[in-house]
């Protein structure tokens, strides 16, 4: 793992020790002059994946121009049983709206309703629960998404002229509950079908944690070296330098097709490498910003947002790598 990475993660957590309890600014700190002094909640799916740094960044910024406070709330590692413990306290301390990605599952429908029953709003991002009565959702479309990563991966394999062979195919995932991740793979599935000649040999499930992913996709390329195409339905194992994915890097030299879900400055390393064939990012800035704000705007002046609300994506490939990277590039390391 890369100095930077050690250094980044370090910087986050330092951010996180500050922010699980609560972050935010007086009303009079802001632009405007609010004497409501709101608290709202977000809950990522885990502190410990990075993908949600952006969310929180432009949340944070949002807080401090709309005179709220932010709450950053979540299991280190993804647990559903443990959100479902935090949304309870968020209830009994009366927070005033709540914006979280979850599993589409029943306890989930069960405290969301006990907070809207409080006089509580809430609202997904990233990961929808279409069955809770959840005010609104943003993120990606992922079925769109699914489609979209579907459709790169028939025009590589076309390009490799191997459109009528069966292709040995793994998909890896994290949890098979997580309705925003179906939607990928349904999508993913739905765009390949009649195009080429996919056999899905394994889907594998990260529990969404990023260091499971990594030793999962090494312990699996070591067992099944001959598996010819891999679908990560988000980025979970892109996080390292390929030192870090031996096998993985040599499957990838030998020929192996890899395309994802989740745009990041190591996972466009990995694509500049080689080992990865094609990518598409998601809109984290906008589901912090937007949808900190879609709240506030709902709980002060009765604005009611639409229900779905879709923020774009953005594709890697070999014509645009280098300014991605650039775009992409970390401030510590720029």
């Amino acid at each position: 793992m890369t100095k930077y990475w050690w250094k980044r993660i370090l910087l986050s957590l330092s951010m996180i020790l500050v922010l699980c309890t609560w972050f935010g600014v007086q009303p009079g700190e802001a632009d405007g002059f609010y004497e409501d002094d709101l608290v709202i909640a977000f809950l990522p799916r885990s502190l410990g994946n990075p993908i949600f740094l952006d969310a929180f960044e432009a949340a944070q910024k949002k807080a401090h121009e709309l005179g709220v406070r932010l709450e950053w709330v979540a299991p280190f590692d993804f647990d559903s049983d443990l959100q479902v413990e935090m949304i309870e306290n968020l209830i009994r301390r009366g927070v005033d709206g709540i914006v979280a990605s979850v599993n589409d599952e029943e306890e989930i429908h069960r405290v969301f309703q006990k907070a809207r029953e409080n006089g509580i709003p809430v609202a997904t991002f990233d990961a929808d629960s279409p069955g809770s009565g959840r005010l609104f959702y943003i993120g990606i479309n992922n079925y769109a998404a699914g489609v979209e990563i579907g459709n790169a991966l028939v025009d590589v394999i076309k390009d490799k002229g191997l459109e009528e062979e069966t292709l040995e195919t793994m998909i890896m995932t994290g949890y098979r509950e997580a309705f925003n991740l179906e939607e990928r793979i349904r999508g993913f599935l739905e765009a390949t079908k009649d195009e080429v000649n996919l056999h899905i040999a394994d889907i594998l499930e990260n529990e969404d944690t990023v260091e499971k992913s990594i030793i999962l996709l090494e312990d699996y390329l070591k067992v099944n070296p001959d598996v010819d195409v891999i679908y990560f339905v988000g980025g979970w194992p892109f996080y390292v330098t390929s030192d870090a994915l031996p096998n993985f890097r040599q499957w990838a030299k030998e020929g192996g097709i890899a395309v994802g879900i989740d745009l990041f400055y190591d996972a466009l390393l990995l694509q500049k490498e080689g080992l990865i064939q094609y990518l598409i990012g998601q809109d984290m800035t906008s589901m912090g910003s937007q949808g900190l704000e879609l709240m506030v705007r709902y709980i002060r002046y009765g604005e009611v947002p639409p229900e779905i609300v879709v923020t774009g994506l953005e594709h890697a490939n070999e014509s645009n790598i280098d300014r991605l990277l650039e775009i992409h590039k970390p401030w510590l390391v720029k």
